[in-house]
């Protein structure tokens, strides 16, 4: 028998078998190696069988990737770096999803962030006011042994426009007209903005009124009268879909004026003539930034101005050397506000105010039918009332009217005249213009005449 098949032989042979003497040691030794390399062979057989029922460690089967696309991808909120979307997520709850980024729509798309879920903020992005494009891709992730994680990976989204939040404020934002129920604005562009969004509101109200505008200048209107505005516009960056990414940073001007009203009519107040002064108010408007007085003859056929002054507050105090006159007068205000740019906007004229000095009783004497009286003429006056009293600050009653300058009064009230009793008089003067007749008593016109009756 030859060596060799005795040693195959041998790999059969069972403990206690009986060999020749001669060769019994080597054939001890050679069992030995047999049983290990049997013991190797069952082992490297069980791992082939385990690899062939369970494809570890050899060719892997092909899985299916995720089925279907996701739906209703849209972005919800925006900063100067950072993006978030939502989308409707696959039935499939084993799914997950690579949001991926890219330029430009047809461009390379990344990886830039894995979520489980339908939402996915996404920091970091490079540019502020840009626009991005942005799709969602299905995934599963499996491990592979001596490969490692290995994704499989499903059909992506349609790509949409994300955009960022514009980093600067507008610039050089301007008031640059009014009308009485609206204020115009504008400003500089700003890098990455394609709109803008005007936050306005009353300086009274609450809560603002935003507008969306397209261009760097808006006209805000159906504005209250007389009223200013608080006014802030935010540079926007919109997406083709609609979604508007608003900068943090705003443009503000406070007090925005309408153009003011027409100015109600102004009184005057106090009429000093030995000074040759007047005092001239009227109620103020909130959105005034001043107020051009005028002050014309009312004396001659032929009115003129005869003097006009800028004040920044509702009250004037005018003066004109033709106040020491015996001469009527009027005066009338409107208001104006200064636009961004300097320009002067006018409201509409008040009515005119006449006023006067007070006619000055220069003769008062009893006589047996009553009390006479004579006053200093004004010039412009087309009437005179004649008031009296027994009481120095009340009780007056009007007691004649005339064009003339003196006359003879002759009851108070129903009742003659009492000796021995006193009696207060004053003249008041009065201008027709138009239809009307107007007083030309001043509001300090408290000048009273008396005398003690003697028949």
């Amino acid at each position: 028998m030859e060596t060799g098949t005795f040693i195959v032989l041998l790999g059969f042979l069972h403990e206690g078998d009986t060999l020749p003497e001669m060769h019994w040691i080597q054939a001890r030794k050679e069992k030995e190696s047999m049983k290990k390399l049997w013991s190797a062979a069952r082992i490297s057989t069980l791992m082939l069988m385990f690899a062939m029922l369970f494809g570890v460690g050899g060719s892997k089967a092909e899985a299916a990737p995720p089925s279907g696309q996701v739906s209703s991808l849209k972005q919800t909120e925006a900063g100067k770096n950072s993006v978030t979307v939502t989308f409707s997520a696959l039935l499939d709850n084993k799914a997950e999803y690579e949001i991926q980024l890219s330029d430009s729509k047809s461009g390379t798309y990344k990886a830039w962030k894995e979520v489980s879920n339908g939402e996915a903020d996404l920091y970091d992005i490079p540019s502020a006011g840009t626009s991005y494009f942005l799709r969602v891709v299905p995934f599963y992730e499996e491990y592979i042994s001596g490969t490692g994680f290995v994704k499989e990976y499903g059909t992506p989204s349609d790509s949409i426009e994300v955009v960022t939040a514009p980093s600067a404020k507008p610039g050089n934002l301007k008031h640059t007209g009014s009308t009485e129920t609206s204020v115009s604005l504008s400003w500089s562009p700003v890098d990455g903005a394609n709109g803008y969004e005007v936050r306005y509101k009353d300086s009274s109200a609450r809560d603002d009124i935003v507008i969306p505008v397209a261009d760097t200048n808006v006209t805000l209107s159906k504005l209250g009268k007389n009223s200013e505005y608080e006014v802030d516009v935010y540079p926007v960056r919109k997406s083709g879909a609609g979604f508007a990414a608003v900068g943090s940073d705003y443009a503000h001007l406070y007090g925005v004026p309408v153009l003011p009203g027409k100015a109600q009519k102004p009184a005057c107040e106090y009429y000093w003539q030995n000074l040759g002064e007047i005092r001239a108010d009227f109620e103020s408007m909130q959105c005034s930034d001043g107020f051009q007085w005028e002050v014309w003859t009312a004396y001659q056929p032929k009115d003129k101005k005869v003097k006009s002054k800028d004040q920044g507050s509702g009250a004037a105090f005018i003066s004109y050397k033709g106040f020491k006159k015996y001469s009527f007068f009027k005066i009338r205000v409107r208001a104006y506000c200064i636009t961004g740019e300097g320009k002067k906007l006018s409201g509409k004229w008040s009515d005119w105010t006449y006023f006067c000095p007070q006619p000055e009783i220069i003769k008062l004497k009893s006589t047996k039918s009553g009390i006479s009286l004579k006053w200093s003429t004004i010039k412009g006056a087309d009437r005179y009332e004649v008031y009296v009293s027994t009481k120095q600050k009340s009780g007056f009653k009007k007691c004649a009217s005339t064009k003339k300058t003196s006359l003879t009064v002759k009851k108070f009230g129903k009742s003659s005249f009492k000796n021995g009793k006193k009696y207060y008089f004053y003249v008041d003067a009065y201008n027709k213009a138009g239809k009307k007749m107007y007083s030309g008593l001043a509001g300090n016109a408290t000048d009273r005449w008396d005398i003690k009756y003697k028949k």
